[in-house]
């Protein structure tokens, strides 16, 4: 009876769970189930809806208990009817949407036209429902999709995204970027969820969202792109964002085809990056923050592609900084105190990868180099560098034979560079270890009158040299195949040209301290590889018997003597390895360092000296001594400023000679003589000048972080000074430079 509604109503759930009971699969076809299904479709099609909530709720049963498409079309057809006759939409926003979630799921073909009649109708109701706006239905049920997803687990032919809403996803974006052109303008906070939440427990990204951000960045405007970068980049925001959706944005902000519309398409040769995004340290800070938790989320698979991540965010983090050094310091200001808090957890890892990669991109900006930096691994195998070159330049160029009067020169001031990168680039240096290694073999099978006269005794010299400098990062354990390369050809050198070891004699002396620095940093890698070739260093000792410090070494470390120690097989050096931890390893010092002391009556000779003579015969003593130990060098730094602004001429030149001796055996010191060279030429003593601008070139190599400073000055003192300086700062810039290598 259409006129008892209640019974009615009744009856019809009767009747739904009754079909819903017979549709076991355990239970045959019979007439009782297609005379019930007749019944409710009756009962849908020929009973009118006068009450619009009430159809919605018979559709919520329908879909619920019985999902058959006769019954569902009957009842969605008597809404719409209902809708057009012209019913207001009294529907809760809760139940619209799960109806419509329902037709969602079973892919209902009358999903459109339902959503088309609905919109129209609810356009005088959405000042009591705000919900019910068009624009927040859609972007509720793609929002209600990207939640539901993870429940839905992987299927076997298509994603989770597809499984839960099909073709559906299609005509909902279609709706979304009708309603609202720029996709985030209407319901901003419901739009932000969608286009930008996050669910860190990393359920999968809907697939629709590369499109509504592409939507974003192409339709909408400078207003609201603005709106959108300040929202993701604020550090006071209460809800954290997707880190791949909010950074694919920035980058996409910058290559907007609206920003470079209209310019010249083609290349300059000198052309200068333009900076698209100009951001402050703190939204430059939200960005690190954003490449961070995005890095970490890859962590946790492999800490490779962690850090391939890293490296390839970079470009956009350094184009929002557009150089400015005070940003870029309160970023490594900030990932240094992430790293001092998060130590070795997987956000610390991130921290300190993060800032390895700026730095190497960098490094002119982060002088000097950051400490977090020293103890870093995974420099060697990181991305490419902007040094990369001119190190690899330096390193050829050091190793360069030629005999002539130029190469000298070049070798010189390569040797002078890649002392300075030593101390204030280590990791620069280090990622080239396995270059200089390789560099060092094809030169010791020469006699040695050749060998020496070809210059490879210096470039041996030199390397030596420079692995000095880099202590103790050297000895790290990322960088033990290149060293003992390195050492395996020092090896074979003093081997094959030991009963010519007078003439060797520094360079043994040299190699022996660094060994015995190696065994303090690392011991069981040191002892390791000394196990292994303990021969030639056996009889090398036993044919010289005035290398008291290296039998001191072979005799304090016990080493056995071992045959066959240059050609070993992977699996005796294992056993060596093992080994290694087990041998005596007695602390000798072989080395007893200077002291104060030592050096008291030298400075008493200098300060009590009256007569020019006196102060020249103390300085040429000091210059024997320091030939050999040029370490000496720093205890006179105090007298040695002085005298580089004397009167005299011998001892003035004398000065500056030692002064720039001690700054190349250790170029970190090269600051502390800046003022007193500063004031040398700025002197009113034009000798004094003349001095200082010879020795410019040689100084602003050795402290070229104040290049800068040193260059200006002497420019000035060329203007107001009429003195040409001219050749002297071009000679600067060439050194600097390495143009006069080419």
């Amino acid at each position: 009876m259409a006129q008892d509604t209640a019974f009615s109503s009744l009856f019809f759930k009767v009747l739904m769970q009754m079909l819903q009971w017979l549709e076991n699969p355990g239970v045959e076809e019979g007439p009782l189930r297609a005379q019930l299904k007749a019944f409710a479709v009756q009962y849908s099609s020929r009973h009118r809806i006068s009450d619009v909530r009430g159809g919605f709720l018979h559709l919520t049963e329908a879909l619920t208990f019985r999902r058959d498409p006769d019954l569902v079309s009957s009842t969605v057809h008597a809404i719409i009817a209902t809708l057009k006759s012209g019913e207001k939409c009294n529907v809760e926003p809760e139940l619209v949407s799960k109806v419509l979630q329902g037709l969602i799921e079973t892919q209902s073909p009358y999903l459109e036209e339902l959503l088309t009649v609905l919109f129209s109708a609810t356009v005088e109701t959405t000042t009591r429902f705000p919900a019910m706006k068009p624009i927040a239905v859609v972007s509720s049920l793609l929002l209600q999709d990207k939640e539901e997803t993870p429940v839905k687990k992987e299927l076997e032919s298509c994603s989770a995204e597809a499984a839960c809403l099909g073709p559906s996803s299609g005509l909902l974006n279609d709706w979304l970027e009708m309603l609202d052109p720029e996709v985030i303008s209407s319901c901003p906070d419901l739009q932000q969820k969608l286009l930008f939440s996050w669910n860190k427990a990393g359920s999968q990204v809907p697939s629709f969202r590369p499109y509504l951000l592409a939507l974003l960045t192409h339709q909408s405007s400078w207003t609201t792109l603005h709106q959108c970068i300040k929202l993701l980049l604020c550090r006071n925001r209460e809800q954290r964002f997707d880190p791949t959706a909010s950074l694919d944005f920035l980058w996409a902000c910058i290559h907007i085809p609206r920003i470079w519309q209209g310019r010249d398409q083609r290349t300059p040769q000198k052309r200068r990056e333009e900076f698209v995004l100009h951001l402050k340290a703190s939204e430059l800070i939200s960005m690190v923050e954003l490449i961070l938790a995005e890095a970490e989320t890859r962590y946790q698979n492999t800490e490779e592609a962690s850090c391939t991540l890293i490296q390839s965010r970079l470009p956009l983090l350094l184009s929002c900084s557009h150089g400015d050094l005070e940003s870029i310091k309160k970023v490594t200001e900030y990932l240094t105190g992430c790293i001092q808090q998060w130590g070795s957890s997987s956000v610390g890892k991130c921290c300190q990868d993060l800032l390895l990669q700026i730095y190497l991109q960098l490094p002119e900006l982060l002088v000097p180099m950051p400490e977090m930096l020293l103890t870093s691994e995974g420099a060697r195998d990181s991305s490419t560098c902007k040094l990369d070159a001119l190190v690899h330049r330096f390193i050829n160029l050091l190793a360069d034979t030629s005999d002539s009067k130029s190469s000298e020169s070049r070798v010189w001031d390569a040797n002078m560079a890649c002392r300075k990168l030593a101390v204030a680039h280590p990791i620069l240096l280090l990622r080239h270890l396995p270059m200089i290694a390789a560099l060092l073999h094809g030169r010791v099978h020469l006699n040695f009158q050749e060998f020496r006269q070809q210059n490879h005794l210096t470039f041996f010299i030199h390397v030596l040299g420079i692995l000095e400098l880099l202590q103790p990062q050297v000895f790290q354990s990322e960088h033990q195949a290149a060293l003992w390369d390195c050492l395996l050809s020092f090896i074979r050198l003093l081997l094959n040209y030991r009963k010519s070891s007078r003439h060797l004699a520094a360079f043994i002396s040299k190699f022996v301290q660094f060994i015995h620095k190696y065994i303090t940093c690392n011991a069981q890698a040191a002892v390791s590889f000394l196990q292994k070739h303990s021969d030639p260093l056996h009889d090398l000792s036993s044919d010289n018997s005035d290398l008291a410090m290296l039998k001191s070494l072979l005799a304090g470390m016990s080493l056995p003597s071992k045959s066959g120690s240059l050609d070993r097989g992977s699996d005796e050096e294992k056993e060596d390895e093992a080994a290694a931890g087990s041998l005596p390893l007695v602390s000798v010092s072989l080395f007893t360092p200077l002291t104060p002391a030592d050096m008291a009556p030298y400075m008493k000779r200098l300060s009590r000296g009256q007569t020019v003579e006196d102060i020249l015969e103390v300085l040429t003593d000091i210059d024997e001594m320091s030939r050999r130990r040029p370490e000496i060098l720093f205890f006179f730094a105090t007298n040695l400023q002085k005298l580089m602004s004397s009167s005299e001429e011998s001892c003035r030149n004398l000065a500056f000679s030692l002064a720039l001796r001690s700054i190349q055996n250790n170029p970190s010191i090269a600051a502390d003589f800046l003022p007193t060279f500063m004031y040398c030429l700025g002197s009113r003593d034009f000798e004094v000048v003349q001095t200082a601008l010879r020795n410019l070139p040689e100084y602003t190599l050795l402290c070229q972080e104040h290049a800068a400073v040193l260059l200006h000055r002497a420019f000035l003192v060329g203007m107001y000074g009429q003195i040409d300086t001219s050749s002297q700062i071009s000679e600067a810039l060439k050194v600097l430079h390495m143009e006069a290598m080419i």
